[in-house]
């Protein structure tokens, strides 16, 4: 599925979890039933496209397998918690290779490929859809709507914040991004989909790593993580990763060590000290 592509309005993944709950709330309705209640005839007309965001979204949630339609065309859903629990689900949708779910399964290949992309930019530049055109995969933004869909997903799933107004004054400030995957990072730690890392014992800085790449395999050195035309920034890659966990140790999700003698280090840029590395050797989980 391209959600980047507005036809004829964007998916979005807010108004997908509203569906989603009314399909988890009342299993057994029609899609007719269930956009009755996500947008109301009385209201469609005073909606882009008589309600198309509503249909945009159960379509996404179909493709994406979170929703089940059966021979009769009724639809069902697990029982999730929350809305951080279905984004954490999305998220494990839109980043893994298709293939990995099943063979039919398609995706977001344009969206897959702009995390890609973007988790090998600086933290520090402000990235702007004039600025990135001729660095994008090929083909990937051919206007700014698709930009804008691209940056609302990132955020959305937790690889990307908007730019601070420090990093750049310019008057389009609303619609750059800066990669920044904390929140992916935090959520794949603490819910991990394979084996969850143990809790309060050192651990080498590869195995973190190994662990976050198989969690979130848009990552730099992931095997997948490439499309055509990509050119590698490994100083980039590790300053994006390198904010994630910095941010994720002060948040007391992690701690990071260097000890002599290591069997493996990792050389992230300090937030405390520009222009310096900090030494990493291992890393103990905490919660």
């Amino acid at each position: 599925m391209e959600v980047l592509n507005p036809s004829p309005v964007l998916c979005w993944p807010p108004t997908m979890w509203l569906t989603y709950q009314v399909i988890m709330n009342a299993s057994g309705l029609t899609q007719d039933q269930v956009l009755s209640q996500v947008v109301p005839e009385s209201l469609r007309p005073r909606t882009p496209q008589e309600g198309a965001h509503g249909r945009r979204a159960l379509t996404g949630l179909r493709e994406f397998g979170l929703v089940m339609q059966d021979d009769a065309g009724l639809l069902s859903a697990d029982r999730l918690p929350d809305a951080t629990t279905f984004l954490r689900m999305l998220r494990h949708r839109v980043v893994v290779p298709p293939a990995t779910v099943s063979a039919d399964f398609a995706g977001a290949p344009d969206l897959r490929s702009g995390l890609v992309w973007l988790m090998r930019q600086s933290p520090l530049v402000p990235l702007h859809y004039e600025s990135v055109q001729t660095e994008m995969p090929e083909g990937l933004f051919t206007n700014d709507t698709r930009w804008n869909a691209f940056r609302w997903w990132s955020q959305a799933l937790g690889f990307s914040q908007p730019a601070l107004t420090a990093l750049s004054k310019a008057s389009d400030q609303k619609s750059k991004i800066v990669p920044d995957p904390t929140e992916a990072v935090v959520e794949a730690i603490r819910a991990p989909f394979g084996d969850p890392l143990p809790r309060n014992e050192q651990l080498p800085i590869g195995r973190l790593l190994d662990f976050l790449r198989a969690e979130l395999p848009v990552l730099p050195g992931h095997p997948s993580a490439t499309y055509e035309g990509l050119t590698d920034n490994d100083d980039h890659a590790v300053r994006v990763l390198g904010l994630a966990l910095s941010s994720a140790e002060q948040r007391g999700v992690l701690s990071m060590a260097y000890q002599s003698d290591p069997s493996g280090v990792m050389a992230l840029p300090d937030a405390q000290d520009y222009g310096r590395s900090r030494y990493i050797s291992t890393v103990t989980i905490k919660g």
